[in-house]
């Protein structure tokens, strides 16, 4: 590619890709960058100096100086829960909840992340901390001034930042807006059947849970919920942190055994090693839970994760072998 217009042209394609969950924002990175260094090309790779060369520099510069202000305002906010919060009334703890949410999703606004991969990341960063000062700031609404129990405030916190994450990875797609809107919208599944029935225990919090998990799994898998292995992730986590609650029931046991199942094989009919990943941690769970309670005081539980251990390096090397073959 030469010209402006065509690296302008490349670098929309490259966009709408990570939009629709095609590629990250790393092999995006990669793409342009062997683009620029290809023969014709009017960059010219590490021999650039001079001004491109600075301008080069300038988004991990304002990346790194994003970080360093985050940093600064999370050590601040420590300080303050530290020694000045227990004495703060109500007001000012609104206040400074909502100061930060505003502040840190303005900065995020400000931010033009169109053309480089370090400011977009920047402003993820940025609007992931602006949705936890949101949460802070409903929580606290909804526990100092409207009186609601631990469900009523798990409930307004987790309901405001599911909104406001959901309207950011709307406007973006980005993956960490992505998992902040599912992540609250887990917390408001399990704390909504909790205030229906709190006398489920944790098994009924879980299975909503993993029921909204396997409902993103499937919606992600359609392509609905880009970035897509962001979805798979994500949803692979709700489907532990689920199965895992309801375990204190019999049938937990084996919804817990399915899980993990189900995430080995959609891990390799995907091609998704995170998914294969968090089957093999399902099975370090899952299966000594189970074992201990039907098979106690046995060798049956080191024998189980052998077994299944043997499997997981099976699907592993066929996995490796079948990306390399597909590569070639």
């Amino acid at each position: 590619m030469t010209g402006p217009s065509s690296r302008a042209e490349l670098r929309k394609h490259l966009d709408h890709w990570m939009a629709e969950g095609l590629i990250d924002s790393a092999q995006a990175t990669r793409i342009e960058a062997a683009e620029a260094s290809a023969p014709g090309s009017t960059a010219t790779g590490p021999t650039v100096t001079g001004s491109s060369a600075t301008g080069s520099r300038a988004p991990l510069v304002a990346e790194a100086l994003g970080y360093a202000d985050g940093v600064l305002a999370i050590a601040a906010g420590l300080y303050m829960v530290r020694d000045f919060w227990p004495n703060l009334s109500t007001g000012a703890e609104l206040a400074f909840a909502a100061a930060a949410c505003v502040a840190l999703g303005a900065g995020g606004a400000a931010v033009r992340a169109t053309g480089d991969a370090a400011l977009r990341r920047l402003r993820s960063v940025l609007w992931l901390m602006s949705t936890v000062s949101l949460a802070a700031f409903a929580g606290t609404l909804a526990d100092q001034v409207w009186r609601f129990g631990p469900d009523g405030t798990a409930l307004v916190a987790a309901a405001a930042s599911a909104a406001y994450g959901a309207a950011l990875w709307w406007r973006t797609r980005a993956a960490l807006q992505h998992l902040a809107a599912f992540a609250s919208l887990a917390v408001l599944a399990g704390a909504a059947v909790n205030q229906l029935d709190a006398g489920l225990g944790a098994w009924g919090p879980g299975l909503g849970i993993w029921g909204l998990s396997a409902l993103w799994g499937v919606v992600a898998l359609r392509g609905y919920l880009p970035p897509g292995t962001t979805g798979y992730f994500a949803a692979g986590i709700g489907l532990l942190a689920g199965a895992q609650l309801t375990m204190q029931v019999a049938a937990g046991h084996a919804l817990a055994l399915a899980t993990v199942a189900g995430l080995l094989v959609a891990g390799v009919l995907l091609r998704q090693a995170w998914l294969v990943a968090l089957g093999a941690v399902g099975v370090l769970l899952v299966t000594p839970q189970i074992t201990s309670r039907y098979l106690p005081m046995s060798a049956a539980a080191p024998v189980a994760i052998f077994v299944v251990g043997v499997v997981l390096l099976g699907a592993a090397v066929w996995l490796a072998r079948h990306r390399a073959g597909s590569r070639g």
